[in-house]
């Protein structure tokens, strides 16, 4: 496909503030289509055409490919129709709300030429990709321990990000980054024990998993802290290994943040210094690589089918 690829966005705030961002870099991308339920954002681009009613974008003619930003529980819907239509989906995590939801689409599209691609983002951060490329190879681990404190702020914040039947909550919200990185870095994960309190929505979570490959333990350790808390809030994932300890780190204070990577103490990989979202490079790696497979319709990674992976380890813990 030499021509442009016409893009269609739905969702409003990460969709305009993060996407549309990271899409504008990609030049073979054309944004033709919005789905705002207020059109206040981008009312005089005529190049764009609003709509506030997702079913009507994806009857848009011209549209090749679409990019899902809305909050999790619309997914499936906007999901289904897009496959019936042939449109490539480029979808936020989660992809959907529940296990059950995810099997029917991955088996909808089973044989489809479609493709399709989810944004899991923390594989393509500059420190996960020095850690796989220069240091993996090189060690044998034998634990994994990951602390993930986080301190959710209140202000302007969406109802559905708290809650795990919406597709929120530690598990879908926060979890599915940590199974979809494990999974990626080191391989499939055997659940071991799990910990949870309150247990429908917990706000704290201890897992051990297993390495299946290699027999290594994986500590997780997350808590959702409060606001008056004294402890801060960071994403600490220490390796021991034959080696040394490595420690990939980074405080998670704010979306400028960037994890940086430790050996015994001293940094041996640290990000560039400046202003951008962190957020931006690695699902501009994403979307690229969406962008690519829509050329040479080759599967995309990563896709529904890793995301099916994700949901079959969180609906087991949240069981």
């Amino acid at each position: 496909m030499k021509k442009k690829i016409n893009i269609g966005i739905i969702g409003k705030n990460f969709g305009h503030k993060v996407t549309y961002k990271v899409i504008k870099k990609i030049k073979s991308f054309n944004t033709i289509a919005f789905c705002f339920k207020s059109n206040s954002y981008l009312k005089n681009n005529k190049k764009i055409t609003i709509y506030k009613d997702w079913k009507k974008l994806l009857n848009n003619k011209n549209l090749n490919a679409i990019v899902i930003a809305s909050p999790p529980e619309t997914h499936f819907k906007i999901i289904k129709e897009a496959i019936k239509k042939k449109i490539h989906i480029f979808c936020e995590k989660p992809v959907t709300k529940s296990l059950k939801e995810i099997n029917q689409i991955c088996n909808m599209i089973k044989k489809k030429n479609i493709i399709h691609s989810v944004n899991f983002q923390f594989p393509n951060i500059g420190a996960f990709i020095f850690l796989k490329k220069k240091i993996l190879n090189n060690i044998k681990i034998k634990k994994i321990n990951i602390e993930w404190f986080i301190k959710i702020p209140r202000h302007k914040r969406s109802t559905w990000k708290d809650l795990h039947k919406k597709g929120g909550g530690i598990f879908y919200n926060y979890l599915c980054h940590n199974i979809y990185y494990l999974n990626e870095l080191f391989g499939e994960l055997l659940i071991e024990k799990s910990i949870k309190k309150p247990r429908k929505n917990p706000k704290s979570l201890i897992i051990k998993f297993r390495n299946i490959k290699d027999n290594f333990i994986i500590n997780i350790n997350f808590k959702i802290l409060s606001v008056s808390s004294k402890k801060k809030s960071n994403h600490k994932i220490q390796i021991l290994s034959n080696k040394g300890i490595y420690l990939l780190l980074s405080k998670t204070e704010s979306v400028k943040d960037k994890f940086y990577l430790k050996k015994s103490n001293k940094i041996i990989y640290k990000p560039k210094i400046d202003n951008e979202d962190f957020r931006i490079s690695p699902m501009l790696k994403n979307l690229r690589n969406f962008q690519k497979s829509i050329i040479n319709k080759k599967i995309a990674k990563p896709n529904f089918f890793d995301a099916q992976k994700v949901h079959s380890v969180i609906n087991k813990l949240s069981s």
